[in-house]
């Protein structure tokens, strides 16, 4: 496994340059510089020029293109237009919500996918079968931003049980953190339970009818036994690639929940450097988090081997 996690390492560095190159030609095309931004509509072509020439503007693409990176891999993201701040400040800020919201997301969205997927499986066909897998696709088909706000509404203005938005650091008072975070989780996570519990309802079906079950069936092993011993952790290898796959999604999706509950993640982040035209909070925002999921897909699968020891890893020089 060690050999096969360095060749993929080594494989993900191309990817991340290309990355790298697209997220900052993107931004250098955008109508208007970061010394347009700066000074405003009003500012003098001369005074323009000068502010360029200051920022490295003037250059051509490849050699503000290679300093830009030469900064990056020494952990610079370069500072904020409008405020001045680190944008490594700003994104690792913003990144540690986004994270405690997904976590939190695929946490809900698991367990819940698991206890339907597998009733729905073992009573397939069934009227429980059916009503579980309508259930699970309401909850695929209901908008995010929708959800939200009727969250918002029921918990919230009717009933006032949880805050409406804003959020509260863990380490300042975890009561409140995790009841900020319960909505915007709960809103995030049934993006994810509902394709999840389909999944995992066809992968143990599937299972079900191997012949390694039928055998253990017949040596006399109760129904749970079975399930727990040997269907249902051969059915959850193919469910961890698919719920790795998912959590692109999960971050798109956290775009919609960080702004109609106004949490200060990455999604808000990026919607306000887009807005204000701060192109290195755009840049850093979107080289972390796709490094973070090309990253997150090479977890996935090292998790095989945790979840089925016999898995092996072949090797370009094997």
């Amino acid at each position: 496994m060690g050999a096969y996690l360095i060749q993929r390492l080594l494989g993900v560095i191309p990817v991340i340059l290309v990355i790298s190159v697209v997220t900052f030609l993107t931004t250098a095309q955008v109508r208007g510089d970061a010394a347009s931004v700066l000074l405003g509509p009003t500012a003098t072509p001369e005074r323009a020029a000068e502010v360029r020439n200051r920022l490295g503007l003037d250059q051509p693409l490849p050699v503000r293109y290679v300093k830009w990176m030469g900064q990056v891999l020494q952990g610079d993201l370069g500072n904020s237009i409008l405020n001045r701040q680190s944008v490594t400040s700003l994104v690792g800020s913003a990144l540690r919500v986004t994270l405690e919201q997904i976590v939190l997301a695929m946490l809900f969205a698991g367990l819940t996918a698991l206890l339907i997927g597998v009733v729905a499986a073992v009573w397939r066909g069934s009227w429980i079968d059916r009503l579980l897998m309508t259930v699970a696709l309401i909850g695929t088909s209901v908008p995010t931003f929708w959800l939200g706000l009727v969250l918002i509404y029921l918990f919230s203005v009717r009933w006032q049980l949880l805050p409406p938005s804003g959020f509260v650091p863990f380490t300042v008072d975890p009561v409140a953190n995790l009841k900020a975070m319960v909505l915007p989780s709960f809103a995030l996570g049934v993006y994810l339970a509902g394709p999840l519990a389909r999944f995992i309802r066809s992968s143990l079906i599937e299972t079900l009818q191997t012949q390694y079950v039928t055998t253990a069936r017949a040596k006399g092993l109760t129904e749970s036994r079975v399930m727990r011993g040997h269907a249902l952790k051969n059915a959850l290898i193919p469910t961890v690639t698919f719920a790795g796959l998912q959590i692109g999604g999960l971050l798109g999706g956290a775009i919609v929940t960080e702004v109609v509950f106004s949490l200060p993640g990455t999604g808000s982040l990026a919607l306000n450097g887009i807005l204000n035209r701060d192109f290195p909070v755009i840049q850093g925002v979107v080289l972390v988090v796709a490094c973070g999921y090309v990253l997150i897909n090479i977890g996935v699968d090292c998790v095989y081997v945790l979840l089925d020891p016999r898995i092996t890893f072949a090797t370009s020089s094997s």
